[in-house]
């Protein structure tokens, strides 16, 4: 048996405009995808040089196993780092950041998406309050009032210290 997963090595946005996670994170997703796997073979008894038609590589299982595994980790207390890009309902991709994980530290990431993540959660509840996101950049969004024809603009800036 050896393992499968390779990384991808990508770090930015496709062309098709989808955020990639960093290197790190490949590097760990790809890491916790094959230890899942031996963990499954050593279950099925399967050796290191059974053929690979034994127990074929599936990243359902291996998912699976994994996602069943973060949640009672979590239940007994544990923050558990699984890499991923989140894409919420309004549409803004955003990596994964140690608020929404519990993580005390990250070893994936040098910056985080936080001010993505804030301005996704505000796009959300905006949406659900009947307005509509018209526009914005990377500190701001614009909202429209349709019923009051009004335009309000939603800043998000990090303090210093």
């Amino acid at each position: 048996m050896e393992n499968r997963k390779e990384s991808t090595g990508k770090t930015e946005m496709e062309e098709t405009g989808e955020l990639e996670i960093t290197q790190r994170m490949s590097e760990r997703a790809d890491a916790i995808d094959n230890a899942t796997y031996r963990y499954l073979a050593e279950l099925l008894e399967r050796e290191e040089d059974d053929p690979e038609e034994k127990f074929p590589w599936n990243i359902e299982i291996l998912r699976t196993v994994f996602d069943s595994a973060v949640s009672t980790l979590q239940e007994h207390g544990y923050a558990v780092c699984n890499p991923y890009v989140a894409t919420p309902e309004s549409g803004r991709q955003y990596l994964c950041t140690p608020s929404e994980c519990g993580c005390e530290s990250c070893s994936c990431q040098d910056e985080f998406m936080e001010k993505e993540r804030i301005f996704s959660g505000i796009e959300e509840a905006v949406a659900r309050g009947g307005l509509k996101v018209m526009d914005g950049d990377g500190d701001s969004i614009i909202v429209r009032n349709s019923r009051l024809d009004m335009d309000f603009e939603i800043s998000v800036k990090q303090l210093e210290g």
